[in-house]
Formats: C-alpha cells, sequence, structure tokens
C-alpha cells in the first residue's frame, strides 16, 4: 500500500484535490484501507501488516475501550476507529511516532492530522521558538512532550492515541510496558518480530531492494534480515572522511549476503553544512547538517524499490542508554546499579565515586532534579555537563548563549515540566524520549530523503519491534560490559563476526571540517537567526562557540551548535521558502 501524504480529522478544512473516507481527510489519490464490521469502522493508512480480518478485531477491542489494541498489528501505520454509537473516535500513529499525529483547539471544536505544519497553516499558527530554543540550547524537546514546534498545535506523542468524543479531545497512554521478563526470555520474540518486519518490507518491495549498508550492527543486521528475501542494493558512505573499520566491516556483510555494493567516494564536499537542501523538512533535523553527506552516497539506491531499509533505531530498542542505571537505583536495586556503574569507571579509567554520586542524586527523582536543571539555567551555569552517566536535563556549555530573557524562558519551562509531570521511572522516560527522538526524526526527514531518492524505512521502528523489545525493562537491556547483548540472543543465527564488534563510528570529522570550511558563510547565519531577533540567543556567544570549535580549542557545545544552523536555517525557510541564510548554497 502506498504511503498517504496526510491524514486529517475533526473540525478540517481540507483543501482542494482532497477526499474523505469514514470521516477522515486525506488526499484523493492516496491509497488508504476501510475495513467496516457493524457500525464500526476502521481507516488505516501507512505500512500496515494486518490483514482486514485482523484490523476488524482491533477496531472492535477499541471500540470497546481497549484502545491499546489499536496499536497492536504489525508495522507503522496510521488508525483512526470511528464508533457512531458511542460518538467516539480513536486515532493513533506508530509507537516510535514516525507516523505522527498532532491536534489542536478551534471554535468549532478539536481538529487532528498527522502534519503539525498542516494544521499550522490552516491555522495560521507560527513556529515555537521557545520550544526550538529548549531543543538548542538542552538538546531535548521531550520534557515537553505534548508542544510540537507550532505555536498552539499540539503533539500526541509516539505511545499515545487521541480520542475524541462529545467535542473533546485527550490522549491516551498505550504504550507497552516491561512485564518482567529477562533478555533471555524476551529474546526470542525479539528476533522474530524484527525478521518479520524486514522481510516484510523487503517482500512487499518486490524482487530488489535497497539498504543503508553504514557497517555497524543495526544496519547490517536488517541487511542480512532482508537478504533472505530479496536481492539487495546496499549503498554505504565512504571516502577519506569515512570511519575505515565501517567500511570494511560494509564490506563484510555484503559480500557475505550477495548484496550489490556501492561505497562512496567521500570526501572534503561531503562535509556537514557544505551545501543547503532544497527540500524542507517538517522540523529541524541533523540530516539538514548532513545533505552532502547523503546526497554522496544514495544515489545507487534511487528507484530500486519504493522503500529503503536503514537500522535507524536500533540503538535505542537494543538497549538502554545508562539512565537504567538510574532506574535501577529508583527500585532499591542499588546493589545492581553500583556495580554497573564501577565496571564503566574502570572501563573509562576514572574513580567510580563521582559516577555513584550522580546516579544517587538522579535517583532522588525526575522534579527534584528538573528543579535544579531550572536554576541552573536561570543563573547560566552548567548542570551535570561532561559525566558520563545519564541525567534527566543536562545543561551543557550552551546554556552561556541565553539572552536573560533566553535563561528565564527555559527556566520557566523547565520548573513547570518538573512539577506538571511528576515522578516517572528514569529507563522508561529515556527510552521513550529516544524512541520518540528517532521516530520523528525519520518522520520530519521524508522531504529531505524525497530529493536523494529513497523513501526510509527502519524495521527496528516498527510497533512489533518496539514492543518485544521494550517489553524487556531499561535495567535488562543495558549492560556494562556488553555493546547490545540482545541482539545476539535475539538472532544467535547472525555472525558472531558481527554481533561481537563492540563499538561503532562517528562523522564528527566531517562537523569539524564543515564548521571549518563555512566558517564565514556560517557567522552570517548567526547574525540572521531568528532565534537572536527574538531575543533568546546572544549571537555573540554563538560566535565565539564557532571560533573555538573551527580553532580546536576547548569543548565547545558542538551538538548544540551543529543544531543552531539547522534550526536557523529551517526558521529563515518557514518563514521566507526562498531564503538561503548566510549565501550558502
Amino acid at each position: 500500500m502506498e504511503e498517504a501524504e496526510w491524514l486529517a480529522g475533526g473540525a478540517f478544512d481540507a483543501p482542494a484535490g482532497t477526499a474523505r473516507t469514514a470521516g477522515v481527510w486525506h488526499p484523493s489519490d492516496a491509497d488508504v484501507r476501510m475495513v467496516t464490521r457493524g457500525a464500526v469502522t476502521a481507516v488505516v493508512a501507512g505500512a500496515c501488516r494486518g490483514s482486514d480480518t485482523e484490523i476488524a478485531c482491533v477496531a472492535g477491542a477499541v471500540a470497546r475501550g481497549q484502545f491499546e489494541d489499536i496499536r497492536a498489528l504489525g508495522g507503522s501505520y496510521w488508525m483512526a476507529v470511528h464508533d457512531p454509537d458511542a460518538r467516539r473516535t480513536v486515532v493513533a500513529g506508530d509507537l516510535a511516532e514516525g507516523r505522527g499525529l498532532f491536534t489542536a483547539r478551534t471554535g468549532r471544536g478539536p481538529v487532528w492530522a498527522t502534519g503539525a505544519g498542516l494544521l499550522a497553516a490552516q491555522l495560521g499558527r507560527g513556529p515555537d521558538l521557545e520550544l526550538l530554543t529548549a531543543r538548542v540550547v538542552l538538546g531535548s524537546a521531550e520534557h515537553w512532550p505534548q508542544r510540537s514546534v507550532w505555536t498552539g498545535i499540539e503533539r500526541v506523542p509516539g505511545g499515545h492515541a487521541l480520542v475524541l468524543q462529545d467535542g473533546t479531545a485527550r490522549t491516551v497512554d498505550i504504550r507497552p510496558r516491561p512485564d518482567g521478563r529477562t533478555l533471555g526470555e524476551g529474546a526470542g520474540d525479539v528476533g522474530a518480530a524484527l525478521w518479520a518486519a524486514a522481510q516484510g518490507y523487503a517482500r512487499a518491495a518486490g524482487p530488489r531492494v535497497s539498504a543503508d549498508l553504514s557497517g555497524g550492527l543495526d544496519s547490517s543486521t536488517v541487511v542480512i534480515a532482508a537478504a533472505a528475501v530479496s536481492q539487495i542494493v546496499a549503498v554505504t558512505y565512504g571516502g577519506p572522511l569515512a570511519d575505515g573499520t565501517d567500511t570494511d566491516l560494509a564490506r563484510r556483510v555484503a559480500q557475505y549476503v550477495g548484496a550489490e555494493h556501492h561505497i562512496s567516494s567521500g570526501g572534503s564536499t561531503t562535509a556537514h553544512f557544505s551545501r543547503w537542501p532544497t527540500a524542507l523538512p517538517h522540523a529541524p533535523v541533523l540530516p539538514v547538517s548532513s545533505y552532502p553527506l547523503d546526497a554522496d552516497y544514495l544515489p545507487p539506491a534511487r528507484g530500486v524499490a519504493a522503500v529503503h531499509l536503514t537500522g535507524h533505531g536500533g540503538d535505542v530498542v537494543l538497549e538502554s542508554s545508562t539512565a537504567a542505571w538510574t532506574a535501577l537505583a529508583q527500585d532499591g536495586q542499588t546493589r545492581r546499579a553500583r556495580a554497573a556503574v564501577t565496571a564503566l569507571a574502570r572501563r573509562v579509567n576514572t574513580g567510580p565515586g563521582p559516577l555513584w554520586r550522580a546516579v544517587k542524586t538522579a535517583a532522588r527523582g525526575r522534579p527534584y532534579e528538573m528543579s535544579r536543571a531550572a536554576e541552573a539555567v536561570a543563573t547560566g551555569h552548567t548542570f551535570r555537563d561532561g559525566l558520563r552517566v545519564w541525567t534527566w536535563c543536562p545543561v551543557g556549555g550552551a546554556v552561556k548563549w541565553l539572552t536573560p530573557y533566553g535563561r528565564q524562558v527555559l527556566a520557566a519551562m523547565l520548573d513547570d515540566s518538573g512539577r506538571t509531570i511528576g515522578e516517572v521511572n528514569a529507563g522508561e522516560w529515556d527510552d521513550w524520549s529516544a524512541l520518540r527522538y528517532n521516530g520523528s526524526a525519520m518522520r520530519d526527514s521524508a522531504p529531505l530523503f524525497a530529493e536523494h531518492g529513497p523513501r526510509q524505512v527502519s524495521p527496528f521502528l516498527d510497533n512489533e519491534v518496539v514492543t518485544a523489545c521494550l517489553r524487556i525493562g531499561a535495567g535488562e537491556r543495558r549492560r556494562p560490559d556488553v555493546y547490545k547483548p540482545l541482539l545476539g540472543l535475539a538472532r544467535p543465527d547472525l555472525p558472531h563476526w558481527l554481533t561481537s564488534r563492540q563499538s561503532k563510528g562517528h562523522f564528527t570529522p566531517l562537523l569539524y571540517e564543515g564548521l571549518r570550511a563555512r566558517r564565514q558563510e556560517l557567522r552570517e547565519v548567526i547574525d540572521a537567526s531568528v532565534l537572536v531577533s527574538g531575543g533568546l540567543i546572544d549571537a555573540a556567544a554563538v560566535h565565539t562557540a564557532l571560533d573555538a570549535a573551527t580553532a580546536g580549542v576547548g569543548r565547545p557545545p558542538l551538538p548544540a551548535l551543529e543544531a543552531f544552523f539547522i534550526t536557523s536555517w529551517w526558521l529563515a525557510r518557514t518563514m521566507d521558502p526562498l531564503a538561503v541564510p548566510g549565501g550558502l548554497r
């Protein structure tokens, strides 16, 4: 089934060229499925591997109030279930938020759509500069899970459904939860789900399918799974700035499955920020800066199949972050938590004391830590910056970029988040924050990859894989001395030379190269930034960070610097579609 560009409902004013199926608006040429049993109707779009009979069963369960069943089928899809007897419609995207869902209140009642920008255009809403600033400075917007990048457009977080009834709209939690199973007990379900997802995409694509093959565990696993049912056209970023170990492993995997393998030439012209995209993503995303890299290695995948397989999200579902150790301490399992911290300290050649104190402090709970983070932002001081263990809200060097007004705004946002969300389990919080980040990044990047040709999909982010992995608690999926321990247990048929790898390369050299090469143009981006003219960020402080990064001096906050340039470019293009800040081409 072809993916619908968008779905919408409620008090939505449908533009020209649209159709309506059981109360759901969509493009007239979109392929949507409508399944009816009795009075209940389900409308489905996206990659749903359930049969019509299975969809009807799910719709009946949802109509009976079992809202969590709406995400029970394999794949990544949207579903809207309408029950006229209850005067209720339940809508959900996928668990990972790759199929997003957004809502807003209007004078005629609630409205919902699968694209935030679609609602923003209809309602005349502008970008949420405060949230975008928080994303740059703090590295995440998950502390405000119902705010989108558009003012007044609410996000339905991944793992939640929207329930519309009697002129009101509310969200309900439909996430799968850890059920106490161990790695060994859950591994079989994970392996079966991952193979079903990867091979489901490959079979639907036809005799040939293209795939990323970076040389990491995740993309390699997807290629091996899909190669059992389809001929693979694998693409790898190569050249002098690529990680040589990754490239070598990619070659070995391609030979192992007999893939048609293309390795790009890479080089300095593929460095980050070498040129801006022509298309505009749905929100600021990292593939804006890596656009030249993607343009270098993806061309052989163009036109191979309707979808392009990737390993995105594998890091999140196969393994938890060190938030797992905070979660163990929260649950009173201090011996396990302390042993893990000690093992980490030994591996990085440092004393365990400071790391263990940080874990114990974080275990005091999210409201306490958010209050401390708010105080740090208000005073312009770093908080938990540079530690090798997870914390609720690290406040790094980018906090010094904020104006007094910006510090006041972000401090108030953090304080409010700490009070309204309350206590949560650290492992689950970080698992879902990271999952939604990965899913929404794929969603928001889609226009960029449409320029390159392939429509990216990731089996790791499909509902059945997410559910199977996150049924296993964070403390089980994170082991101090083993990299992604779940993968080898889930698929013992994978070659040991693959699953025994303990690391993955990165693209930091490409970022440094791009910052140095485009320094002058990026300085112009700083001065033209809407975040600067909006009074939230001080241009001089960002200039100082850019100068330090290009000179190799100190430890400038590179992720925040990259996010600032991406966000500033996106805002300029959003407010003036023809704008190209800083003269970059």
